[in-house]
């Protein structure tokens, strides 16, 4: 199976004739039934999309680099659409066989009607997919029960598509637009046609093409290394600990980390929060919160693709980070605004930087994974009482050092600074108590008897009866010896 990693030929792919010779030699693959007056709104342009498939969801077992899933039959069941075109035979053959488990529903037809004008307006539309994708994600990620990996699986696949739609995409549709308007590959100097719509006075070429389809530096300027504006990642809450043991940093005496590996987080590891408020009521509940504190990491901006790239390979639920982190905010939406930038509450303080890593649900920190030992001998670098980096630079050089290394955890090791306040997390557990139960006073036995034939409002009253009837002659005379005792 292709994984899709590579963008193929320097010019446009056409499918179509390795399509065909695969429908020959495996006729049972021709599900190519589907009608472009259905197609489905969220397939990228190209010559396959899917119109009415069914609604069984399999053709990612086949084909998870191009197919995914909507929604289109209720909150847990759709259809399935294109979001990568094929750019290769092996990648075309998986797509035929994704495509066979949808019975019906896909074309292959779709040169015939995409045209440039039509893709540049899909183009300017993107957005919705994106939003589109992002919210059934989040969904489906939810999901427990006997489907929760197959739910799992679909929420992957909306965000590749979404990444897709960032980082390759338009690359892609580039060469596309050129192949629609010369059906031919191009010729030396040629120069690929921008999807964005021309503006009036412009020619509609870029004004200064990289090898890479891109524009200039002098267009777009890049950050000097180390200068990218930290973002904010999120909030949590964690009790600093001391940290003992081999490979433990010298007079780590309050240990302060990001990281779920060597100190708690609250109310449970895993836990992050959109704002220093949210954190402080999620712990409220809790008891023992005397030397808890409230965090934030920052991790820089030019660090921020390696962290979100390895959130989405790893499929789990990061709402916080990946909202933070994956360069939405502060863009324009699908419907004109401008996302809101994640401020950084006042009164907090920079305690120092950390060097980690995300695996599978985990921040990784490099004080677990034998690293700090060598970064310490390989670079000279010191941490404070905290097991803390003193600046950016350091963590920085850690960071790249770990990452030329091939015997740590799978993960993109990454540069963080932390913010701690002084804000008490107030603690607002009460304790339910009961009293004991209280018991009735004790009173004769024989007095129960007398009260139960007193007067009442219903009715005369009954003849008490005398302690000889009720117990009978033979022990009339050990009663008598009891009411003189009393």
């Amino acid at each position: 199976m292709d994984n899709g990693n590579h963008d193929g030929p320097g010019d446009y792919w056409d499918p179509l004739p390795t399509a065909r010779r695969l429908l020959i030699e495996h006729p049972y693959l021709d599900q190519f039934d589907g009608l472009w007056e259905e197609r489905n709104w969220r397939n990228v342009p190209g010559p396959f999309y899917g119109a009415q498939t069914d609604s069984m969801q399999m053709g990612r077992h086949d084909a998870p680099f191009h197919l995914a899933y909507d929604d289109a039959h209720g909150p847990l069941a759709g259809m399935e659409f294109v979001y990568r075109q094929p750019v290769g035979p092996s990648q075309t053959f998986d797509l035929l066989n994704g495509c066979f488990f949808g019975h019906g529903g896909f074309a292959m037809d779709g040169d015939e009607h995409w045209s440039v004008p039509a893709v540049r307006e899909w183009w300017q539309e993107r957005g919705r997919v994106r939003e589109w994708a992002f919210g059934v994600s989040d969904r489906w990620s939810r999901v427990r029960g006997e489907y929760r990996v197959h739910f799992r699986d679909a929420a992957q696949g909306l965000r590749d598509s979404a990444a897709y739609l960032d980082h390759g995409l338009e690359e892609y549709l580039r060469r596309y637009l050129f192949w629609l308007a010369e059906r031919r590959p191009r010729r030396t100097g040629e120069s690929l046609p921008l999807l964005e719509r021309p503006r009036s006075g412009t020619t509609g070429q870029p004004a200064a093409a990289t090898p890479g389809g891109g524009v200039s530096a002098a267009a777009a300027p890049v950050p000097a290394p180390g200068t990218a504006k930290p973002l904010l990642a999120g909030y949590f809450v964690a009790v600093p600990e001391r940290m003992t043991g081999p490979g433990a940093p010298s007079g780590a005496e309050r240990l302060t980390t990001a990281s779920d590996c060597l100190i708690d987080r609250l109310p449970q590891d895993g836990c992050w929060f959109d704002t220093a408020q949210e954190a402080l009521e999620a712990c409220a509940p809790l008891r023992g919160l005397e030397e808890a504190y409230v965090y934030a990491m920052l991790v820089p901006a030019d660090h921020t693709a390696g962290v979100v790239a390895d959130i989405r390979a790893a499929a789990t639920y990061e709402p916080v980070l990946l909202t933070h982190l994956d360069g939405r905010v502060g863009k324009e939406d699908g419907h004109g605004d401008r996302t809101t930038i994640p401020q950084l509450a006042e009164g907090g303080r920079e305690i120092g930087w950390e060097v980690l890593g995300y695996d599978y649900g985990l921040l990784h920190t490099w004080l677990c994974n034998d690293l700090h030992q060598d970064a310490v001998r390989s670079l000279g670098v010191v941490t404070d009482e905290r097991g803390l980096l003193p600046s950016r630079d350091a963590a920085e050089r850690v960071a790249a050092w770990a990452n030329t290394l091939g015997d740590t955890k799978p993960v993109t090791w990454f540069p963080a600074a932390l913010i701690e306040w002084d804000i008490p997390v107030e603690s607002r557990f009460v304790p339910i108590t009961t009293g004991a139960p209280q018991l009735p006073p004790q009173q004769p036995w024989w007095d129960r008897l007398v009260r139960r034939a007193r007067p009442t409002s219903r009715g005369p009253a009954r003849q008490a009866p005398s302690p000889t009837a009720v117990l009978g002659r033979s022990t009339s005379e050990e009663f008598a010896g009891r009411a003189e005792s009393s």
